[in-house]
């Protein structure tokens, strides 16, 4: 059922936060062999609950979500620690249990590298990457930004100023092999071989969108996220450069614990993030080709419906 022309089919659901992704995810459970694989990189993270929008623990009790609660929230992941844990849980779903992965979620670089392939890069060096983070801290993000154009032109036109992460990243395999990132990108890169098929969520109307997410975060204050970075926050072992508590929302509260920032501040940070977040997941989507696109208007039920009837028709 799952395999046809022994190429193993996997479906992806992608769309900005808040269109319903993983309502519509669980919904096509009840119906279908499917099992979810989550593509969010704050759902990795325990103890990151009402400001990730996780499933409920009895949500996810009956809807198992893989790559859910997998580390702790002083730990470190990244895409490639993604894509290597995204191909056991494939393998596991397909060879093992006989089922149909379904991904769901709105890390666009997640699901980049699952399009794309891994690029095997050299290991980050602590020493290059503290001399690279004092050049931002003394000379700024445009100081830095133009030592990239210098020796990585290519690179340059692709990554934005403020996109440090990646700035840093591309100058410190330079500094550590005197070869720019596009070298190592063209010889060695892992594949996945598989179907994958890719179903677009867009909204119909983005400003009804932006008023979802912003009344979601408000409820997400009713229920207490607040306290729950407040428990993060007096652990010890978290700060503000902590990947988790970099999470839109958490940095935010995080600000406001700390007294950095006004409780209002905090809300209007929070809600600008996010909407430029929704922004960001919308065009990265218009620089792939999709299988089957959505126009979602929150009808959940056609949706799912129209969703069954296109995945039913592949694997029969």
């Amino acid at each position: 059922m799952i395999i046809k022309n022994n190429i193993p089919k996997i479906f992806c659901i992608l769309g900005p936060t808040g269109i319903g992704k993983s309502y519509i995810a669980m919904e096509l459970c009840k119906i279908l062999p499917l099992e979810i694989i989550s593509v969010d990189s704050g759902l990795i993270y325990r103890d990151l609950n009402i400001g990730t929008a996780k499933p409920s623990n009895l949500e996810l009790k009956y809807f198992p979500h893989r790559l859910v609660n997998i580390i702790n929230p002083n730990e470190f992941y990244s895409v490639k620690k993604f894509f290597i844990n995204l191909i056991y849980e494939l393998n596991d779903i397909i060879y093992i249990k006989k089922k149909i992965p379904l991904l769901v979620g709105g890390t666009m670089m997640y699901y980049n590298v699952l399009f794309n392939g891994l690029y095997l890069l050299p290991k980050s060096n602590y020493e290059i990457r503290s001399y690279i983070n004092n050049l931002f801290h003394k000379f700024g993000n445009n100081y830095v930004y133009n030592i990239l154009k210098k020796i990585d032109f290519y690179s340059y036109q692709n990554i934005h100023i403020n996109d440090r992460y990646r700035i840093m990243r591309n100058l410190e395999v330079f500094y550590m092999t005197q070869k720019n990132i596009s070298y190592f990108k063209n010889i060695n890169k892992l594949n996945l071989n598989f179907k994958i098929y890719k179903i677009f969520f867009i909204p119909k109307n983005k400003n009804k969108l932006f008023k979802i997410v912003i009344n979601r975060f408000y409820n997400m204050l009713s229920k207490g996220f607040e306290d729950e970075v407040l428990n993060l926050y007096v652990r010890g072992d978290l700060d503000i450069n902590k990947p988790s508590i970099k999470c839109i929302g958490y940095k935010q509260m995080w600000l406001y614990i700390d007294k950095k920032i006004s409780y209002l501040k905090m809300i209007e940070e929070t809600i600008s993030s996010t909407l430029n977040l929704i922004k960001r997941q919308l065009t990265w989507l218009k620089k792939w080709s999709s299988n089957f696109t959505i126009i979602c208007d929150n009808n959940y039920e056609q949706e799912v419906s129209k969703i069954f009837n296109f995945i039913i028709k592949l694997i029969n």
